[in-house]
């Protein structure tokens, strides 16, 4: 691919009067490039507050620190959330429901996390929803769509995912800042700002992170009217995980401390997500290290399990099961509280056993291993629980495989020699005991657990604003790139989308794909490239171009966006009506005045803010606003 090429795009009317976009000769000295990822940033030396937030799909956990703070010791993790949770006595982590008074009549006000109780009308896994823009892969899990069919990730009417989202992350917010003005007194706090590092799953797609962070802007987390200056800022869940796993590990006394030269894969496993991503340690002191290859995940987290159970439910009971509500069927049920505890607790012995569930529901002719009648009790065996864990457990082994093989390819070696297993799924004995049998038999691995595995990430992620630890450098996760209009070449005979540019009286062809950055390459934070762009109008038309962004998973990426593997991201708008027509070159067309618009995109992946930021550049300066109108497309 050429790295100096200019894309030209117009909307004079051609041959039907779409924009059009063509690759034209290169300018002397520009260079394109799109860089993806998560980048640091030089934070002021005053004093602030560090909240590290991890909003997960089933449990929401958080963190916080004072900038004057030295050591990881001194981030306090949040153990105690509303509700009634006192029968633990530490709570790492809410669960990530909310039940709103409107549809539960006994409700005074809206409940949620462990204030949402049996028989509720609530709302679960909802996180899930900000990502429903992105095509199921291959390792996600299958049943989601089926999980969405049923029920259990309805939303209340009128709401969008960003608005449930928004606020359930509402009372989250609202409870953290509780808990820090009764350690600092509500005075101190209300003059301190706060930063809030807000974890996002490594695997999310663009749209999905910018869903995130509109839902944590609603709730308060980018400031409000009384804190215009709290800052909100994203972290990947896995790299908040290694942050906080390999700075214990470095200084660790125990043996086995982590090395320079050491390979190390952060398996996360939480509730709706796995993020699998691997790292290279450069020094220990200071930590540094950075990433070996492109991470990969899917959405196959512990909540797949619960997906199974449904399924295996439906299976044995049809009707009878399908139909309950589910207040009595879904999240956070006591159906489904007892099932939480079975699985947490399974693996931990061989035995043969045998459980019952509650559940009040009416079976014809049920058959007495399934169901007890008399006890309206639905009876599980051990051999039920590996069928609904044994797909999560071994989709997870098999990504696991897979990202070891392509780190010790890009390493040229076989470098990965340590396993870490974060998130609540990573506390699960029986997926433990799997990852020993496949990976500790030989000796090659060593694989840990961290001793509260639930609270890893609101660690990380309160350590990187307090000491800017972070990988020095990342890796792409998929290909970025434009489709563009190219002139139509001999062997191009099976592409019908073609018309003819009166402009420069040629044939073209749409849907060329110029993949701007490769699944894989290497970046470093912050980094920021100019994308050449010729726009041509009509001086009476519309100047907001809109340049459609795109991306795939699969290597090598196609060469045409109507590729299954190719997806549209969405649109790049550029507001550029306050623009003078008159700084650029223009010529009549059939009477008409057409300007030749001249500008640069000007592309940042790595930003701090954690998502893609755009500018439109013109001879140097910063002309218009630019923004990204994502695509609503639903998978489930």
């Amino acid at each position: 691919m050429s790295s100096d090429n200019i894309f030209v795009f117009g909307e004079w009317p051609l041959s039907d009067g779409n924009p059009n976009f063509t690759v034209q000769k290169p300018l002397p000295g520009e260079k394109n490039a799109f860089v993806a990822g998560f980048g640091g940033i030089s934070l002021e030396n005053t004093d602030r507050i560090i909240v590290g937030v991890d909003y997960g799909t089933t449990f929401t956990g958080a963190s916080y620190v004072s900038s004057k703070a030295t050591d990881i010791s001194e981030i306090v993790v949040i153990t105690n959330w509303p509700g009634p949770s006192r029968d633990i006595d530490t709570v790492f982590k809410t669960p990530s429901r909310i039940a709103y008074a409107a549809e539960n009549p006994r409700l005074s006000k809206d409940r949620w996390g462990f204030q949402v109780e049996p028989g509720m009308v609530s709302y679960s896994w909802t996180k899930l929803l900000l990502d429903r823009g992105t095509p199921l892969t291959k390792y996600d899990d299958s049943a989601l769509e089926e999980a969405s069919n049923m029920g259990i990730m309805l939303l209340p009417e009128n709401k969008t995912p960003e608005d449930l989202v928004g606020n359930y992350l509402t009372e989250v917010y609202e409870h953290i800042l509780k808990k820090i003005s009764k350690s600092i007194t509500e005075e101190t706090l209300q003059v301190t700002p706060i930063e809030f590092w807000f974890t996002v799953p490594a695997i999310w797609s663009d749209q999905a992170q910018g869903a995130t962070r509109d839902a944590a802007r609603r709730a308060g987390f980018a400031g409000t009217l009384h804190r215009p200056s709290d800052r909100l800022f994203l972290i990947t869940e896995p790299e908040a995980a290694a942050i906080a796993v390999l700075s214990k590990d470095a200084s660790s006394t125990l043996g086995g401390a982590v090395k320079a030269g050491d390979g190390v894969l952060v398996c996360d496993c939480g509730g709706g997500t796995v993020d699998i991503t691997t790292y290279l340690v450069n020094e220990v002191e200071p930590l540094k290290f950075e990433e070996l290859c492109a991470g990969s995940g899917g959405k196959c987290g512990s909540t797949a399990v619960d997906r199974n159970f449904y399924k295996l439910m439906s299976e044995r009971f049809g009707d009878a099961f399908e139909k309950l509500p589910m207040k009595r069927k879904g999240p956070g049920s006591e159906f489904m509280r007892r099932f939480e505890t079975l699985k947490r607790d399974f693996g931990v012995s061989d035995e043969q056993t045998i459980h019952e569930l509650p559940l009040n529901m009416s079976v014809n002719d049920p058959e007495p291993k399934y169901f007890d009648e008399d006890e309206r009790m639905v009876i599980i065996s051990s051999d039920d629980l590996r069928t609904v864990f044994d797909p999560v457990v071994d989709q997870i082994i098999q990504l696991v495989r897979k990202q070891i093989d392509d780190a010790n390819l890009e390493a040229g070696k076989d470098r990965i020699n340590r396993i870490i297993l974060v998130g609540g799924f990573g506390d699960s004995e029986y997926r433990r005991a799997a990852f020993k049998s496949s990976f500790a038999v030989d000796g090659k691995f060593t694989i840990t657990v961290p001793n509260i595995p639930q609270a890893a990430i609101v660690q990380g992620a309160a350590l990187r604003g307090l000491e800017g630890i972070r990988s020095s450098t990342k890796r792409c996760r998929r290909h970025y790139g434009f489709a563009i209009d190219t002139e139509f070449q001999p062997g191009m005979n099976g592409k019908t989308d073609t018309y003819w540019d009166i402009y420069n009286n040629r044939k073209m062809v749409r849907g060329h794909m110029e993949w701007t950055i490769q699944k894989g390459q290497k970046y470093a934070e912050d980094h920021t490239e100019l994308f050449p762009l010729n726009w041509r109008k009509y001086w009476d038309s519309k100047l907001s171009p809109r340049l459609s962004l795109y991306a795939c998973e699969q290597t090598p990426a196609p060469d045409w966006n109507d590729h299954k593997d190719v997806y549209k991201i969405g649109d790049i708008v550029i507001d550029l009506s306050n623009v003078d027509l008159s700084r650029f070159n223009s010529k009549l067309i059939n009477g008409r005045r057409a300007y030749d618009i001249c500008l640069q995109l000007k592309v940042t992946f790595g930003a701090r803010e954690g998502l893609l930021n755009y500018e439109a550049i013109s001879q140097g300066k910063r002309i218009g606003v630019t923004s990204i109108d994502f695509s609503t497309t639903r998978y489930y």
